[in-house]
């Protein structure tokens, strides 16, 4: 059973309250009746800001065909952050309390990708329950081979490519929070990139989850080494 914890005159103040000062709002929403409450709500507005979504909904767990078609037919300028490493770290709790027609609408990475929301890849760090929160790799690998860390197969043919996840981590995941000088390695941005200990492009999918950051670049100035 799901809980819900802002009624639907909260959140259309708070939408109302975001319009009005110009700031995007973001919704945490995991069930299907929590993200189809924040479809309803705003689904025909107007985008309030531009060059960054709106709406951004955390989490997006549970979505229906027919919610993405609303988002797809809607006016509004939707952003979809979602944390594969959550199917990697509880398949097993995501198997025992939903039905399999809820499981087939867990956490549809590809469909986002194709929708007229832009997706972001997020950890949720620290709140994952895995020995490594804040490690995006884990969230790559499970993107990109639906794989949990059990073995189990999560909805394979919601599987996206290494570099869609990779910008997912970052130029994406960038525009969604509305950071124009960073997400890309383009002349006149910030010079902000990691250099990993392999090539997260040319790794065999199995091996994604074990690559590590080497060295972190903020500024063009070295603030990190392993």
């Amino acid at each position: 059973m799901g809980v819900s914890l802002t009624s639907v005159a909260k959140l259309k103040r708070a939408v109302a309250f975001a319009r009005q000062n110009k700031l995007q709002i973001a919704i945490h929403a995991m069930g299907n009746a929590a993200i189809q409450r924040v479809i309803d709500v705003t689904k025909d507005l107007h985008p309030w800001l531009d060059g960054m979504p709106s709406v951004r909904i955390e989490h997006a767990s549970l979505m229906t065909d027919a919610m993405f078609d609303e988002i797809d037919a809607s006016p509004m300028n939707y952003a979809l952050v979602t944390q594969p490493i959550f199917y990697f770290a509880e398949d097993e709790s995501y198997r025992n309390y939903l039905s399999p027609a809820q499981f087939k609408t867990a956490y549809r990475v590809k469909t986002m990708r194709n929708s007229n929301a832009l997706l972001g890849l997020s950890s949720d760090a620290p709140c994952t329950p895995w020995a490594e929160p804040d490690s995006p790799f884990y969230s790559i690998y499970a993107a990109v081979t639906r794989k949990a860390a059990n073995g189990d197969v999560v909805n394979a043919d919601e599987a996206i490519t290494v570099p869609q996840a990779v910008l997912g981590y970052t130029r994406d995941a960038a525009k969604i929070g509305g950071f124009t000088n960073n997400g890309t390695l383009t002349a006149g941005k910030d010079a902000d990139f990691v250099i990993l200990n392999k090539d997260i492009f040319t790794v065999s999918p199995a091996d994604l989850q074990n690559v590590k950051v080497s060295e972190t670049w903020i500024g063009g100035h070295r603030v990190y080494q392993n």
